[in-house]
């Protein structure tokens, strides 16, 4: 699982398209239009990248996590997360399940140079690739009335105006500071930066769980879960090469991705150890 706060900025996302906002005014608000700031319509760069006639399955259902959680296709980031297999004959122990409560009951080998980042068209496709990511939700209060802007499904920015003691409801982290977030059951792309001031948005840290569903060596399809195979030896994160841009990585690269993993482990670490302002 994946502990952190979704207030990280060094991982910003790309706003994912249409939210499932729905058109009618919420009771205890009113939304007003902010006339003449205009926003492009989010992109789509953290969803699966599939064909035309492509249809997601239910991730929610095929997962199993229950009330408590958002499930939604893709990965967050504005340059999503993804990992290499750096070595041969490397293998991993996956699920038929996505949920971390299943069993690791499939020992799924993965092919040595194979990039797996949705960005990484090839590969998804070849691989039939599925990406979704379970976030733990939870509540955001109000500490003040508040204005707070939104993207509309038309890309227009407008206002939702609430009160003291309302209640937002975080669903997941898209990116560039953007999140998904719900009110009387309508859901919102808000700016995490509206609330920084005016809620406790910060005093609560998120989790979220990466999924992907590879195929093996063998031909079996496996589910994995990010932070766990990343830690597997001979497996690292993808390196990032541009926006939108992923491949499977040559041979050429794996050193130069051993050395620049150490030099970020030291980095942490050497944070870590220093003290907590």
């Amino acid at each position: 699982m994946k502990f952190g706060s979704i207030l990280a900025a060094t991982v910003a996302a790309v706003v994912l398209a249409a939210c499932g906002q729905s058109a009618d005014t919420p009771s205890e608000s009113e939304i007003v239009p902010n006339e003449g700031n205009e926003m492009a319509e989010p992109g789509s760069l953290s969803e699966t990248p599939q064909g035309s006639d492509y249809v997601a399955p239910d991730f929610a259902k095929l997962s199993g996590y229950g009330e408590g959680w958002y499930i939604s296709p893709g990965w967050p980031g504005e340059y999503p997360a993804g990992f290499v297999v750096l070595d041969e004959g490397v293998s991993v122990m996956g699920r038929s399940s996505p949920n971390p409560a299943a069993p690791q009951e499939i020992d799924c080998t993965l092919p040595q140079l194979a990039n797996y980042q949705l960005w990484n068209n090839p590969r998804v496709s070849a691989d039939e690739l599925e990406f979704f990511v379970a976030t733990k939700t939870f509540p955001v209060t109000l500490n003040q009335d508040a204005q707070i802007e939104y993207i509309s499904d038309a890309g227009s920015m407008q206002m939702l105006n609430l009160k003291q003691g309302e209640q937002l409801n975080y669903l997941r982290y898209l990116g560039e500071g953007f999140a998904i977030l719900s009110y009387a059951g309508i859901e919102y792309d808000i700016n995490e930066a509206e609330l920084m001031d005016v809620t406790d948005i910060q005093a609560t840290k998120g989790q979220e769980d990466e999924w992907v569903r590879v195929t093996c060596a063998d031909a079996a399809k496996a589910w994995l879960l990010y932070d766990e195979v990343v830690a597997v030896h001979g497996i690292l994160p993808s390196p990032i090469t541009g926006y939108g841009d992923a491949s499977d990585i040559t041979l050429d690269q794996v050193a130069g991705i051993r050395a620049e993993a150490e030099q970020n482990a030291a980095l942490a670490a050497s944070v870590g150890e220093g003290p907590v302002e």
